[in-house]
């Protein structure tokens, strides 16, 4: 999957350049990114284009192709700790994480999460998602873009939120 995302049109503000990043996907993310798809396309034949299939597709879908790859090292975005260097945004309870080349011009989404934000629990996308980065399914796609994972720390540190 790659998409481009050019910002919002009469948006006065200066992109940090005028050429737009590229945005990837992992597999896992791609995985997740085309459930949402075929969800929203099953409710909308259905006749729910409102159902929240649809609200959640659409969500995920403007931040992929709009709002991340228009500042993609907005440091607003920037995760800490065991995961730095490591970009999130939160749209409701979605969680999507990237990381980024400004020297490449690329993006790489990363992960997608599944599951609502609750610390603590077994399901916490950053949980999940700290687990699927120590058991090196990124490492290829970190080195790729030039991204070094912070040294693992203790445990968990509590990412912003």
């Amino acid at each position: 999957m790659s998409a481009t995302g050019k910002g919002a049109s009469g948006d006065q503000s200066k992109p940090s350049s005028p050429f737009p990043f590229t945005v990837e996907m992992t597999a896992t993310a791609e995985r997740v990114y085309m459930d949402l798809y075929r969800k929203c396309k099953t409710a909308e034949s259905l006749g729910h284009p409102e159902s929240i299939h649809c609200k959640v597709f659409h969500i995920v879908e403007e931040a992929i192709k709009k709002i991340i790859p228009h500042d993609p090292l907005n440091k607003s975005h920037a995760l800490r700790g065991n995961l730095s260097n490591i970009f999130r945004l939160r749209k409701r309870r979605m969680r999507i994480m990237w990381i980024a080349s400004s020297a490449r011009r690329r993006v790489c989404i990363l992960f997608i999460s599944e599951t609502a934000r609750k610390e603590g629990d077994r399901n916490d996308p950053y949980e999940i998602f700290e687990d699927l980065l120590d058991s090196g399914v990124f490492d290829q796609t970190l080195q790729e873009l030039g991204v070094r994972r912070a040294a693992a720390k203790h445990k968990k540190l509590n990412p912003p939120q």
